[in-house]
């Protein structure tokens, strides 16, 4: 399968699209596998968080954030140079091949800037500088069938406000998604850590992911409920664990809705 990187780092960052040993996963782990289970059916918020499905039959997390909208990693759609990948079916509360909500994928939307600042070679995908704080996509969506869950509110602030909720809650997260080891089994890792907010609007972060998590979200439970807040994007490979941690693009990065 491909990989992705980011050209512009010193270290080198990948989805892990590959088989992983325990040891290496106990690296890219930070030590210790912390994600638990969610039991199914899963209830609010989780029931929101689905499998999205490509029409190449590649998977990627995404989740549903307005009766008709969700959203993921833009890189999902464009690990093939020649063509988009476009997006084919979101099955929302997704698990062991059944869900509670099946959507049919319109369109996706990212930032022109993103699809610019891909570089292929062989089978890696190399994502420039330029492009990285835009790996973050809208999914239009049509409800097929199934009862459609409540959808997952994202944060609505700007930078600023971003940087006090997050100290507010002492900068810890939950992030929750389908990694590529129980691909059909929702996984969380509940009070993860956000180890800093940049300044190109991609935050590091310390939850446990794998390929399959990308475009998982990233949210802080608020007084007022769950706020999405970041999607994952990408993280090193596993002999680079402690050059850098897991990065995640901010929902201040999303492009104006479909």
């Amino acid at each position: 399968m491909k990989h992705i990187y980011l050209l512009a780092l010193a270290l080198v960052l990948t989805n892990h699209a590959f088989a992983l040993t325990n040891a290496e996963k106990k690296a890219l782990f930070f030590g210790i596998d912390n994600r638990v289970f969610i039991e199914a059916p899963y209830a609010a918020p989780f029931s929101a968080i689905g499998q999205l499905e490509t029409v190449a039959a590649s998977t990627c997390t995404a989740t549903l954030v307005a009766p008709d909208l969700a959203i993921t990693a833009a890189h999902c759609f464009l690990m093939d140079a020649k063509k988009l990948d476009a997006g084919r079916w979101f099955k929302a509360g997704f698990h062991k091949g059944e869900y509670q909500a099946r959507y049919q994928v319109l369109s996706q939307t990212f930032h022109p800037r993103f699809k610019k600042g891909l570089v292929y070679k062989g089978d890696d995908v190399y994502i420039q500088d330029s492009a990285a704080t835009y790996d973050i996509a809208w999914l239009k969506l049509k409800l097929i069938d199934g009862k459609a869950p409540k959808p997952l509110a994202l944060f609505s602030g700007n930078k600023a406000e971003l940087k006090t909720i997050i100290a507010a809650h002492k900068s810890l997260a939950t992030q929750a998604g389908f990694a590529e080891d129980h691909d059909t089994e929702l996984t969380a890792h509940k009070d993860c850590k956000i180890t800093r907010l940049r300044p190109n609007n991609t935050i590091y972060h310390r939850c446990d992911t794998l390929a399959g998590d990308s475009g998982s979200p990233i949210w802080l439970n608020t007084d007022t409920g769950p706020q999405i807040i970041a999607v994952q994007s990408s993280a090193p490979d596993w002999f680079n664990r402690k050059k850098a941690d897991n990065v995640g693009v901010t929902v201040l990065q999303l492009p104006p809705k479909p």
